[in-house]
């Protein structure tokens, strides 16, 4: 909670306070005005009565005394703040004063009416055949009471609202300084030493703000020093030692111990040497050589012995240590990280990319295989079948009639004929699409979705090319191929499929996107292994040749969706 809500809270309880003490205040009165005025109605009334029932007595020729005041009565109606009853002697109900008219439509609270409701005053009067009954009725007054209390009500409220906008926006403008000083505090406990708070206008935020920055430029200055003396700590994950200039070992961090298996005990005072291998004793001395002459020796990638005699590959750098009351070098600070992670990561990274080089050749002399066989097939076999059917036609036609039986065999010649022929087509289709080489890659992802679709009738095929693809080059037009062309044969043979769709597209003017997407069975991706699904290692091989990226998102029951993005111009320049 703020001390800007706090504050006006507080100012909202006082108000309320307040408004309750005035209300208390004038319902007060009100009841005091209400007694009085009931009080003094009630005894003009019974004047008035009193009046009307010795004139009564005075002159009998009016009649008798209840009939009398019935009459006056009838013609008085309502009295104000009284009810008043005449009845006979028998208690029978001869006249009641209607009910009062005034503010009908104010409906006052019960606790307001028991706020202001006096004690009722009941005063009876007994006349001849009959009895005369006044008592006070406040009603009239509660309600004119309640109108007036309502409208002070809502002057309260109006006057409250106003005056808690005013104090919120008043408190918000004198306590605007808070926030900028909150500001600072956070940065400074954040490690910002040089914030600064501005000079307020108000004299005790004026005065904060002095000395908080005195403050300030107290704990920068303070720190600088620490700073400085830290750096060593801030690189301990770096093996750090520190020797004079003949080599001798004087500091050794835990980073060091850990690196190469020296504790300080065993290392400080021995010569650096110890860790320099054979064959690389000059290093060290070169090293201090440049330290003499004030220069840091610059990261470099070298080889340290560790206490089981086993090289590290370390990156080492040195600054020169210099006293700061002499200005002269008396020693070398070195610092050496353990990269033979990134050197393993490194020559790891070279036999996968010469790995990846060598499956891209195997895979273009494939392809270069397969185009050739498949131009062999499609030439010379292919004549060979066509030159048999020619020759099973003409033999046919000249048995037609006189020796039905050759007739019969010549026909089944065709047929076998036309079935090896077509055969022989969808074997250099899988070996080489044609289409690919004379078409382009457009038409011949056509083809072969109205192939597939020919050949599976309750799947159904959809395409969707964001433009013409023609003229990409052939490496790309055999890799994309063959990746459509494996992931269409996953999904018909194990994913019972009955909905694929594929899409290329060019995203970045640079990078095609090819998605293949079924509604097939899918699998759990975590516990497959991929290097074990020859169809997924194969697409993301020739994905990973081409410099591009391979993913495969898939859940049991909700299909597989394979998206693979490549770069067009790296590879359409092979």
């Amino acid at each position: 909670m703020s001390l800007r809500f706090r504050l006006n809270l507080l100012i909202t309880l006082i108000l309320l306070l307040f408004m309750l003490a005035v209300g208390f205040v004038v319902i007060k009165g009100m009841k005091s005005t209400t007694q009085e005025g009931v009080e003094s109605a009630t005894r003009v009334t019974i004047q008035l009565l009193d009046t009307v029932i010795l004139s009564s007595y005075q002159n009998p020729e009016w009649g008798y005394t209840h009939e009398v005041m019935h009459r006056f009565l009838q013609s008085l109606g309502h009295v104000r703040s009284n009810e008043i009853t005449l009845s006979d002697l028998h208690g029978n109900l001869i006249y009641r004063s209607p009910s009062s008219k005034y503010r009908e439509e104010e409906t006052p609270p019960q606790w307001f009416i028991h706020l202001l409701a006096p004690e009722q005053e009941v005063v009876i009067r007994r006349i001849r055949f009959g009895l005369l009954e006044v008592a006070s009725n406040p009603g009239g007054a509660i309600r004119e009471a309640w109108s007036r209390f309502t409208s002070l009500l809502w002057i309260g409220a109006g006057f409250f609202l106003v005056l808690n906008i005013a104090v919120y926006w008043m408190l918000g403008r004198w306590l605007r300084p808070i926030q900028p000083m909150l500001e600072a505090i956070s940065k400074v406990e954040q490690g910002d030493l040089t914030t600064r708070l501005p000079d307020f206008k108000l004299p005790e935020f004026s005065r904060m703000a002095r000395n908080f920055n005195l403050m300030g430029e107290s704990l920068q200055a303070s720190t600088e020093e620490s700073r400085r003396l830290a750096l060593i700590v801030k690189q301990t994950a770096d093996a750090i030692m520190i020797h004079d200039l003949n080599g001798n070992i004087s500091f050794w961090n835990p980073a060091a111990q850990r690196m190469f298996g020296y504790g300080p005990e065993d290392i400080i005072g021995k010569s650096a040497a110890l860790l320099i291998p054979q064959g690389a004793e000059d290093e060290l001395a070169q090293n201090l050589a440049v330290i003499a002459g004030k220069r840091p020796v610059e990261q470099y990638d070298t080889q340290r012995v560790a206490r089981d005699g086993k090289l590290k590959d370390v990156s080492l750098s040195a600054a020169p240590l210099i006293d700061p009351h002499t200005d002269e070098v008396i020693g070398e600070i070195c610092s050496m990280r353990d990269i033979t992670e990134r050197k393993q990561a490194e020559e790891t990274a070279q036999q996968l990319e010469e790995n990846r080089q060598l499956t891209y050749l195997i895979q273009r002399h494939i392809e270069d295989e397969r185009r050739s066989l498949a131009r062999e097939l499609h030439d010379e076999l292919s004549q060979y079948v066509t030159a048999i059917k020619t020759f099973a036609v003409g033999i046919a036609n000249k048995t037609k009639t006189q020796m039905p039986d050759i007739e019969a065999n010549a026909q089944t010649i065709v047929a076998a004929a036309n079935h090896i022929y077509d055969g022989m087509h969808n074997i250099v289709r899988q070996l080489r699409p044609g289409a690919l080489d004379n078409l382009g890659l457009s038409e011949t992802l056509r083809d072969s979705v109205n192939s597939w679709q020919a050949q599976n009738p309750k799947i159904k095929f959809t395409l969707q090319l964001s433009e013409n693809f023609d003229t990409l080059g052939e490496t790309l037009n055999i890799n994309l191929y063959r990746i459509v062309q494996e992931a269409v044969t996953n999904a018909i043979r194990h994913a019972e499929a009955s909905e694929i769709d594929i899409a290329l597209s060019r995203v970045e003017d640079t990078v095609l996107q090819l998605t293949i997407k079924d509604n097939g069975l899918g699998m759990n991706i975590c516990n497959v292994d991929q290097t074990q699904h020859f169809g997924l290692l194969g697409m993301r091989e020739r994905t990973q040749a081409l410099q591009g990226s391979f993913t495969v998102d898939s859940m049991l029951q909700q299909g597989t969706l394979i998206k693979v993005l490549v770069p067009e111009i790296i590879n359409s320049l092979k």
